[in-house]
């Protein structure tokens, strides 16, 4: 019982600590001469500028790189763990008004968040549907992906907005994304099917099927993912203890 009390009392914290959790807002706008870098599979790592980002059906397929000593370096998605780029000024006021397009987002939205992006990070993934197809994905939950990474689905689909006039009141936000668990194989998360994804993605911690009482909405799987990562850490540092 004792035990029980402590774990509630742990999840109400945690869901209070990550209550405001969003995912980022995708990047779609790629500016040359940024600074950038990109892990191999090999797990090198070489810096440079970004000189092109080839995209095919909406994935990015292959980037070049102009590296530290001038010379232009290109790679196909399969040869990269991971590439990451600085944005630009101009991108991060892009990223801050598509992050506000509806005027409920605008409320919620932290612009200050928005703005303060050091690296954009696209990890090499296998897209789901597609075979034998790799590309680079954008990674919307750094910080918190330990067990869960959410990516952009750039073919996903959105909800239909509705405008008053030129102003976006609701819709037009995602209601898919790919989602790899520990590694393994991506999986399409749909707003539709969010509840058997939930149990899918979560049921392995009873702990957190059992206190979330405000149950599966998709709206909150950004603080489900936060909060779920936490737990798990707090697991794994109490079984090192025992």
């Amino acid at each position: 019982m004792q035990k029980l009390k402590i774990t509630i009392l742990l999840f109400v914290a945690l869901v209070s600590q990550v209550a405001a959790q969003e995912f980022l807002t995708p990047y779609n706008t790629f500016v040359s001469d940024r600074l950038a870098y990109v892990i191999t599979q090999e797990g090198d790592s070489i810096s440079g500028y970004l000189r092109s980002a080839t995209e095919a059906s909406g994935f990015i397929r292959r980037v070049t790189i102009l590296d530290e000593f001038g010379n232009k370096r290109k790679f196909k998605a399969t040869q990269l763990q991971r590439f990451a780029i600085q944005p630009g000024a101009f991108a991060k006021i892009e990223a801050a008004a598509s992050n506000a397009f509806s005027l409920r987002q605008a409320i919620q939205t932290d612009f200050d968040k928005v703005l303060d992006r050091d690296w954009l990070i696209y990890d090499s993934q296998r897209i789901p549907r597609r075979k034998n197809k790799t590309g680079l994905l954008q990674l919307l939950n750094p910080g918190f992906d330990q067990h869960i990474k959410v990516y952009h689905h750039p073919n996903g689909s959105k909800s239909m907005p509705i405008s008053v006039g030129n102003i976006r009141v609701v819709g037009g936000e995602d209601r898919t994304f790919l989602v790899v668990k520990n590694d393994q194989k991506p999986q399409i998360v749909r707003k539709a099917k969010y509840k058997k994804a939930f149990a899918q993605l979560f049921g392995d911690d009873t702990d957190f099927i059992r206190n979330w009482r405000s149950g599966a909405k998709f709206r909150d799987f950004a603080q489900h993912v936060a909060v779920y990562s936490k737990l798990q850490a707090a697991n794994n540092l109490s079984a090192r203890g025992n």
